[in-house]
């Protein structure tokens, strides 16, 4: 089997945090410090995107990511965040009475954000698939990709935006051509 790696450029407008689930260290949430940006998460805000933003068929989305029937034909890598740009801060958060305007007793919570620039990561195809339904299946994980616009917790609160880039390969003509013919089949090829 001919290997495909997908590879992909994470560019991060604000810090982010991929909760660990548990608190430490005086803080309510903490970050996972040896994989601050898992592939499940990855993988997650990928397939969010493909069923939620771009409305791809449910059949599709369940072929390409894998359902709990159904494994997934692709990988996903952890991202590897590493340099002197990468670090994780504290930051407070409280809650305001929406009747008093004032904060709401005990609602104080300190959480761990990760600030960093910039990081890749890859998806492995792991299963054989015929020319066509591998080529329909990256058209999908690169759009997916492109949709994206966030990863991790408090996305709606301005953490983790993000802009995911495809750089192998790059996004083509050719890929939105298999979008748009997925999104609106036609009798015949265009």
């Amino acid at each position: 089997m001919v290997v495909v790696t997908l590879r992909f450029a994470v560019c991060f407008h604000t810090p982010f945090r991929v909760a660990a689930g548990r608190a430490a260290n005086g803080a309510d949430s903490v970050v996972d410090r040896g994989d601050l940006l898992p592939a499940s998460s990855l993988k997650g805000v990928m397939r969010s995107a493909a069923r939620d933003l771009l409305r791809l068929p449910a059949t599709l989305v369940d072929a390409v990511y894998g359902t709990s029937g159904t494994p997934c034909p692709w990988s996903w890598s952890d991202s590897t965040l590493t340099g002197d740009a990468t670090s994780v801060r504290r930051r407070a958060r409280i809650q305001i009475d929406d009747a008093t305007h004032t904060t709401v007793d005990t609602a104080l919570a300190i959480a761990e954000e990760v600030h960093a620039a910039d990081t890749t990561f890859t998806i492995d195809r792991t299963a054989y698939l015929s020319p066509a339904v591998r080529a329909r299946h990256e058209a999908v994980l690169i759009a997916s990709a492109r949709a994206v616009a966030a990863v991790g917790s408090d996305r709606r609160r301005g953490l983790g935006w993000v802009s995911l880039t495809p750089l192998e390969p790059a996004w083509t003509a050719q890929h939105a051509d298999q979008l748009t013919d997925l999104l609106h089949p036609t009798d015949g090829p265009r």
